[in-house]
């Protein structure tokens, strides 16, 4: 609003002379009205894209609503309160319900569905099929059956059924494509008319198809924004049923996220593969169905039309020279997939070299290691840097061509072709010129005929570089295809190696196959742990023929018999470990055992999660599923008191706490709450693989009474002989006795009962043989001293008969 102090500083004449025209103004908008028809196309889509959004807005809102109000009415019938930490039930058709904290007063409701396992088993057929009947080609080729093959079996989890989300998504971005082609058409023939009557000079109709514009570009612009919408959600979409398949079978009691790392390194870096590339292939596959899509619905569109106005000669000669560049830019374009492939796989290289100097920064620091990591780090960036600037070269001799034949070239065939019309119509006057000898009398509609050229041309010269736009954007995506390639690889290898080991029937990267482990596991032994010739061999490309660490194991140990064993450091006693846990293959032999929930591992590096106090003791049970056990945190500090971490309580604040646990506690507070982990699952069996070499005597005293008192079965895996006083049982392991290295069939154990009399016998003369060379360590001592004078040339303090040592005395360096 125009203020008193800013008419203060005009004269009383400008002031007149102001309002003068703006009466003029409104004298003119009077007589010369603008006349808006409300039921032309741009008014009517503006309107329709109004209450549409309304529409929509509306259904949203009240949709939230009611989930909210059925959710409120689910808490009251449940009586669960609105805030709370985590809530997760299972229904009884399997799947997950879970509720999560939304806003200050609700919760969201989100159900996961039953991981269907015989899908799974359907499924590992179509890729083992795939790799069997593929001929796999190292040429570059656009569409070759590979390709199309690894996508339409990948297709299968991105859309597992017509009826689903993602065709509604799919469906849906279909139609805006072709609406957005048709707004296009709109737009070009309402670009025409406003381009005409400018040069007629006619003002009225010019404000009026200027207001047109205005209208169509709200739903050209809601059309766009949609696409990129329903682009990015698709994607999503993707993206998450992608991962719930591969974290299913990546992340079950087949223990597929271990025995990747077995499968002789046909994957390597497996977290890129899922972190990144999964991301990669969803996001280039929705883009490119964007950007080929659009493209493809504008051919269509705009060749149909312009078939009318340029004739099919003019049409046949634009996709003639669509087609001929199309085959020389595919002649010469680079393996972009290749590329692509080779250039992640070095990104994951590089990630991992620095993720592993985080994890072992304080081992590198203890042994200054900084100048062999950084070496290291300088190499493998060197390698993605020079694979990198090979890329960008290569695009950019790519480049330069595909830019002067897409941009240019394409452009300037448009303009020749939308010329054509208006060359033509003088060209047919000048022949009738000749045929009449004479000139042409001047037609009454000359000027309203040049009108309608321009507009022609106008229409013709947008469409035409639209079409030419299209025709690019197609060959574009020559390189995005080559890309999506690679992707589609690296997920199709992905999903393949996870099928692989995720059977029961994993054959380790066995060259033999599966028909090479021939073990059998009884896993409903409820009488303990039984052990039948099982030769310990490292998984490997040789399968059972691969070095033995230990040959034909044989033992029972029934339930609160505990058993000790006992062996040097590599000598496979974390390997039998791996033999009972199912993690390496039993090649021969049978191993009873009892369920999988009645035996607990407790591997030698105690792992802790990035959650509080409370899920460090229940690991790898959840809150909820204590709840459900019937347990409370007073339950969790009895436990902590029972293993002499009660002061952590205090220490920490409360068992909401989060930290990196693994650097707050000491290495005995980390084996302390391994055993409160045994406590709390309560199991019949428990492995302990040198879980007690941190703590005190003792506290280890304490620990192993505390399991016998709870009537837990452990079966100790160390180094240690003092050990065998807590144990009933001892399965010593000795080092190999063959002078071929290669050979460890000579590798043998011995199994012994250490409560028969013959055994306490054996141990206590050992323990005096112990007692005895322990009272004689002054004298070894005093001999030392004199041995170091001697040496030093002090011969005259030393009497003779000390010096002179019997050979056998002298000690052997």
């Amino acid at each position: 609003m125009v203020s008193i102090s800013t008419l203060a500083g005009y004269n009383k004449n400008d002031i007149r002379n102001l309002l003068l025209i703006l009466q003029e103004f409104v004298i003119t908008y009077k007589d010369n009205k603008v006349k808006i028809n409300y039921k032309s196309r741009p008014v009517v889509l503006f309107l329709g894209t109004l209450i549409s959004t309304a529409g929509l807005g509306i259904l949203f809102t009240l949709r939230n609503l009611l989930h909210q109000y059925s959710d409120y009415q689910l808490n009251r019938k449940q009586n669960r309160p609105f805030l709370i930490r985590q809530s997760s039930t299972i229904l009884k058709n399997g799947s997950r319900e879970i509720f999560i904290p939304k806003g200050k007063n609700s919760t969201t409701r989100i159900i996961i569905p039953k991981p269907n396992q015989d899908r799974y088993a359907a499924d590992k057929y179509l890729y083992k099929n795939f790799i069997i009947d593929q001929n796999l080609k190292t040429q570059n080729n656009l569409f070759n059956s590979k390709f199309l093959n690894q996508l339409l079996i990948i297709w299968r989890i991105l859309i597992p059924r017509f009826y689903s989300k993602n065709t509604s998504l799919l469906l849906s971005q279909c139609f805006f494509l072709i609406l957005r082609t048709w707004l296009s058409l709109l737009v070009a023939k309402l670009d025409g008319q406003i381009v005409k009557n400018l040069i007629g000079g006619n003002g009225k109709k010019f404000a009026r198809d200027l207001i047109y514009w205005l209208l169509i570009a709200f739903p050209a612009s809601y059309t766009n924004a949609a696409i990129k919408y329903l682009t990015n959600r698709l994607s999503l979409s993707f993206r998450t049923n992608l991962i719930r398949y591969v974290h299913d079978m990546y992340l079950d009691k087949m223990m597929a996220y271990y025995k990747v790392s077995l499968n002789e390194s046909r994957i390597q870096n497996i977290d890129q593969y899922i972190t990144n590339d999964i991301t990669q292939f969803c996001d280039s596959i929705c883009g490119l169905f964007s950007s080929m899509g659009k493209p493809m619905i504008d051919l269509i569109f705009f060749a149909v039309y312009l078939r009318d106005t340029l004739g099919t000669g003019a049409l046949v000669g634009i996709f003639s020279n669509y087609f001929l560049t199309a085959w020389f830019l595919k002649k010469n374009t680079p393996a972009f997939g290749k590329l692509s492939a080779k250039g992640t796989h070095l990104e994951g290289q590089y990630y991992n070299q620095h993720l592993n100097l985080i994890t072992n920064s304080e081992e590198i620091a203890f042994y200054k290691g900084s100048v062999i990591e950084k070496s290291k780090l300088k190499e493998t960036y060197h390698n993605l840097s020079d694979h990198l600037r090979d890329e960008i070269n290569t695009t950019f001799g790519y480049s330069i061509i595909e830019d002067y034949i897409l941009k240019y070239t394409w452009s300037a065939w448009g303009y020749v072709f939308a010329g054509l019309p208006v060359f033509l119509e003088d060209f047919w006057k000048t022949i009738q010129q000749m045929r009449n000898d004479g000139p042409v009398e001047e037609d009454k509609n000359a000027v309203i005929n040049e009108k309608q050229n321009m507009r022609q041309f106008i229409i013709n010269k947008r469409l035409m570089l639209s079409l030419a736009d299209a025709g690019s954007r197609l060959m574009y995506s020559i390189k995005d295809i080559s890309e999506l390639t690679g992707y589609t690889d690296r997920v199709f290898n992905l999903l393949t190696n996870l099928h692989e080991v995720h059977s029961p029937r994993f054959d380790y990267g066995s060259k033999q196959g599966v028909k090479d482990i021939r073990g059998t596991i009884q896993s409903n032994y409820y009488e303990g742990i039984r052990f039948e010739n099982i030769p310990v061999i490292i998984p490997s490309a040789k399968g059972s023929e691969n070095n033995k660490l230990i040959n034909k194991l044989n033992f029972l140990i029934s339930q609160n018999k505990n058993l000790l064993i006992l062996g040097p450091n590599g000598c496979g006693k974390t390997s039998i470990a791996r033999i009972m846990a199912g993690l390496w293959p039993l090649y021969f032999g049978l191993l009873s055992k009892p369920e999988d929930d009645d035996i607990f591992y407790l591997p030698q590096k105690t792992y802790f999660n990035n959650g509080n106090l409370r899920d460090q003791i229940i690991y790898p049970y959840s809150y909820d599923d204590m709840l459900e056990m019937g347990y409370n945190d007073d339950h969790l500090y009895h436990i902590l008191r029972e293993v002499k971490l009660e002061y952590l309580l205090s220490r920490e604040g409360n068992f909401n706490v989060k930290k990196d646990w693994k650097d707050v506690f000491s290495g005995g507070e980390k084996q302390r709450m391994s055993i409160a982990r045994v406590l709390f699952k309560n199991p019949k069996f428990v492995i302990l693989d040198e879980s007690t070499n941190a703590v005190s005597t003792d506290v280890e005293d304490y620990l192993f009474e505390l399991l016998q008192k709870k009537k837990i079965t452990f079966i100790t895996l160390s180094h240690r002989p003092l050990l065998m006083k807590y144990h009933d049982f001892i399965l010593e392991i000795k080092s190999s006795t063959s002078e071929n290295e290669n050979d460890m069939s000579g590798v043998n154990w011995e199994f012994h009962d250490l409560t028969s009399e013959e055994n306490l016998k054996s141990l206590d003369h050992e323990i005096d043989e112990i007692q005895h060379k322990l009272s004689q360590v002054e004298q070894w001592e005093s001999r030392k001293e004199d041995i170091e004078k001697f040496l030093d040339g002090k011969y005259d303090d030393i009497e003779e008969s000390t010096v002179e040592l019997s050979q056998d005395q002298i000690p052997s360096v």
